[in-house]
Formats: C-alpha cells, sequence, structure tokens
C-alpha cells in the first residue's frame, strides 16, 4: 500500500477541560500516522484542533469569570502547549472560532438550505450539556441520567431548524455496505449498520434557539448553529483543499456521529466521503474514562516531564491493542520504562556502542534502507501494539546475540568474526532508530546521533 497523499484528522477536543492523557491518546495515534506515511515520501497533512462553541463552554467561561472567546483563547492554548511537549506534529490546528470555519460553516448550512434539505420545526425532549446532543429516554439511565456524564438531562422545548437525516438512511448504509466509506474495526462497523438497520432515522437539530455562543444561522441570526455541525465541517475547512480524508480517528463514545451524521451531510451537501473512519477505545484508569467529573485525570506533561515524551508515547501503545479499551497503571508504565526501555533498547546500544569503540570496529553509518513488510502491514492496520512487538523481537534478538556469541571473547580469538557480529549490531540498531521513529522520534534522533558519532550516552536515564 502507499498514498501519494494521506489526509489524517482526529476529533478536535472540547474546551470545558485541560488536556489529560485520554486526548493525548487519539492525538498520538494520529502522529504515529502521519510520521509513518511521512517516512514512505506520502504527501501528508495532519490536521486537530479545538472545538469551542457551544452551551458547555459558554458555562465554563462564566464559572471562570471570562467572555468566551478569552476562555476559548486560553484553553486552546493549552491544548498546542501540550501537543508541542509530547511532539505532536499536526500541520494545522484548527479552531472553530477562526473567522474562516466559521465562513465555511455558514456557507455549508446554507447549501443544505436551499437543496431543500432544512426546515423548521418544534423540539420538545431531553438534551445532555455535557454531551451537547439531544436525547431520548431509551439512550438513558432510569431518571433521565446521561450514562456517559451521570447527570441529569434537561427538558427543552424550542422551534429550531432540522437537517433531514433520515432522507439519507439508505445512503449511508449504502456507503458502508459497499466499504465505500470503511469503518473499523469490523466489531464497529457491524455495530453501526446494525442500527441503521433497525429503524428509521430521527431528523437532526441543526440549530439551537437558546444557546448564544455559536455561529448564527445565515437565514436566521437568531437561532445558533447546532455546535455538532459546527464541530464536524472543522475537518473540510481545516484540510485546506486535501479533502477527502484518507483516515479519521474518533472514540467509540462520538462514533455515531462520525458514522451516520457526517457522511449525510456530504451527501447532501456533495462532499466525497472519508474513505476510512477508524473507531478507538477508551484509556481508563481503574476501569473509569479518564475524565475531570471522576477526578482520575493524568497529566501527559508531567509525565513527560519525568520520563519523557517517547516512553509515554510507546508505553500506550505497546500495552492497548489500539481500538480497544486500556487501563493505564503508573506501575505498568514504569516497568515497561525499566524492562522495554532502559534495559532492552538502552542497553543494546550502549555495550554495541561500547565494544564497537572499544574494539576499534570499522564501521561508518548509513540510513535505513530494509523493508520488513510484516512492521508495515502491522502500521497500516493501525495494529500498533502488534508492531511494536515485533521491532522488540528484533532488539531482544540482537541482545540475545551478543550474550550467545560472547564478542568480548571473539576478541581474543577471531577478530574478524567479532568485526562481522559488531557491525550487524549497529547496522540492525540503524534499523530499528528507523522502526520506532513514529512511535518515539526524540529517541530515534538520539540513536541517530549516537551511531554516527560513536558516542554512547543513556538514552533512558535510571528513575528513582
Amino acid at each position: 500500500m502507499h498514498y501519494g497523499r494521506f489526509l489524517v484528522t482526529t476529533a478536535i477536543d472540547y474546551l470545558n477541560a485541560e488536556p489529560h492523557i485520554g486526548h493525548a491518546y487519539e492525538k498520538l495515534a494520529a502522529d504515529v500516522m502521519a510520521r509513518y506515511w511521512r517516512k514512505k515520501n506520502s504527501q501528508v497533512f495532519f490536521l486537530t484542533g479545538t472545538d469551542e462553541h457551544g452551551a458547555k463552554v459558554a458555562q465554563s467561561a462564566v464559572k471562570a469569570g471570562v467572555p468566551p472567546k478569552t476562555f476559548a483563547d486560553q484553553m486552546a492554548q493549552k491544548y498546542k502547549d501540550a501537543w508541542k511537549v509530547l511532539n505532536v506534529s499536526y500541520d494545522q490546528f484548527i479552531r472553530t472560532t477562526d473567522p474562516m470555519h466559521e465562513k465555511f460553516v455558514k456557507d455549508f448550512v446554507q447549501k443544505l438550505h436551499d437543496n431543500g434539505d432544512i426546515y423548521k420545526d418544534k423540539y420538545q425532549g431531553l438534551y445532555c450539556v455535557g454531551c451537547e446532543e439531544y436525547k431520548v429516554a431509551e439512550d438513558l439511565e432510569p431518571g433521565h441520567i446521561c450514562p456517559i456524564h451521570k447527570k441529569e438531562c434537561q427538558e427543552i422545548s424550542e422551534e429550531i431548524y432540522f437537517f433531514k437525516l433520515s432522507k439519507y438512511q439508505n445512503q449511508v448504509i449504502e456507503a458502508i455496505q459497499s466499504k465505500k466509506l470503511l469503518i473499523e474495526p469490523e466489531s464497529r462497523r457491524n455495530e453501526i449498520f446494525k442500527f441503521l438497520s433497525k429503524e428509521p432515522l430521527r431528523d437532526l437539530a441543526l440549530s439551537r434557539s437558546k444557546v448564544e455562543w455559536g455561529i448564527p444561522l445565515p437565514w436566521d441570526e437568531s437561532q445558533t448553529i447546532y455546535v455538532w455541525v459546527d464541530a464536524l465541517l472543522n475537518y473540510i475547512s481545516g484540510s485546506r483543499g486535501l479533502w477527502p480524508a484518507q483516515l479519521q480517528l474518533v472514540g467509540k463514545d462520538i462514533f455515531r456521529f462520525h458514522a451516520i451524521i457526517w457522511p449525510a451531510m456530504l451527501l447532501a451537501a456533495g462532499y466525497e466521503l472519508p474513505e476510512k473512519l477508524f473507531i478507538h477505545g477508551f484509556l481508563t484508569v481503574n476501569g473509569q474514562k479518564i475524565s475531570k467529573t471522576t477526578g482520575n485525570v493524568i497529566d501527559p506533561v508531567d509525565l513527560s516531564k519525568v520520563y519523557g515524551a517517547d516512553a509515554l508515547r510507546y508505553f500506550i501503545f505497546r500495552e492497548i491493542p489500539f481500538g480497544q479499551d486500556g487501563d493505564f497503571s503508573l506501575d505498568r508504565f514504569e516497568q515497561r520504562y525499566r524492562a522495554d526501555l532502559a534495559n532492552d533498547l538502552g542497553n543494546l546500544l550502549q555495550r554495541t556502542l561500547v565494544m564497537s569503540n572499544n574494539y576499534k570496529i570499522s564501521w561508518a553509518y548509513e540510513p535505513p534502507t530494509k523493508t520488513y513488510k510484516e512492521i508495515d502491514e502491522c502500521m497500516e492496520n493501525l495494529n500498533f501494539s502488534e508492531a511494536l512487538i515485533k521491532i522488540w523481537q528484533i532488539i531482544s534478538e540482537a541482545n540475545q546475540r551478543i550474550d550467545a556469541e560472547k564478542p568480548w571473547e571473539l576478541a581474543k580469538t577471531d577478530q574478524t568474526k567479532l568485526e562481522k557480529i559488531i557491525t550487524n549490531l549497529l547496522d540492525t540498531l540503524v534499523d530499528i532508530s528507523g522502526l520506532i521513529e513514529p512511535f518515539m522520534p526524540e529517541i530515534s534522533a538520539k540513536m541517530t546521533k549516537q551511531l554516527k558519532t560513536s558516542e554512547p550516552e543513556p538514552l533512558f536515564p535510571r528513575k528513582k
């Protein structure tokens, strides 16, 4: 497989909470894919950003005692700062308060209106501010409690505009069935297909009449555009004309929006569908989704300051098969730091370079060229944990070879064999540095520098 162009997007983060490791998970996955395809000389465009309109942001701004835009400016910067620490190499950071985005959203919904896909009607029912979503009783726990936010939904009644989502149900089913819109993992595809096949879709509320912090409808400025419609459109407005996306990463809590509403909107407005939606699970702590509400937030920046960003990047993709839920444990993190990183990889580089210097081995660095098809296949299928397992097999085999061949004894008896073993180890380390680069760009760069200069330094300093 090869992409001449590779547009990868993440969901944009809602600004009512500071960035935590759950937010970072998806951004880092997109970064791994972006770096992988850049190495394959694809034209990569990596889009991420922040979702800044809606009742929830307005409420958070009131609590902070600042206007909504000021609050959004402050919070968006915190996300940018966090992604910088974690080496998230995005090409565009879009904010839904960007004027170019707001104009695009107005033009898009006007097109839906002009096409006859918008009508006005009364909405009466339940609304979860946390989800920024209209709810029906069967989606809720007893007492109209949102199962995600554990808060009671509001009873609302308002005259608003609706998008004829039901009109596009069969077209969305056909796109999923034919894999024109590829949804992975397959279990998620089956889930959404079952949902769509079960009963008719309800039309989508396109606007709110009682939310001021949003983009006004172009034909009725007394109403603002529903924050989810606003947010979804960032994928086109922020892509600099490169739409459609080859890969869109989405968490399981919002994948119905992306697998139903998003393609229906695109079909209605005449845009191409994305090639692939990949749905991932949650990072949890003690079995619970990480959230400010539950008080189990882990700050990825704080962890990175102690262990380095690459150690965190390695852990979450080695420990948890991407797509599934996974529990974050600081104990497991520290174990992998010591065993996999410091002992296996760090020690391999250190002792190989020391032996190369001590035994005066003649070797010159050349960039990696070897292809590892099985690892490439894992990467292209977003099977990150399996890719890292295979990379660590190469590391383990190299360490085992040192222990079996005992170069320190060969130095006394067989200089030719010694040189062959050490140069082979150095070549292997060059390959390893290339293979780990999407996951650990800083460590990869440090390895390359040390291999070029033959000056060993600890890759992973011991932690007390």
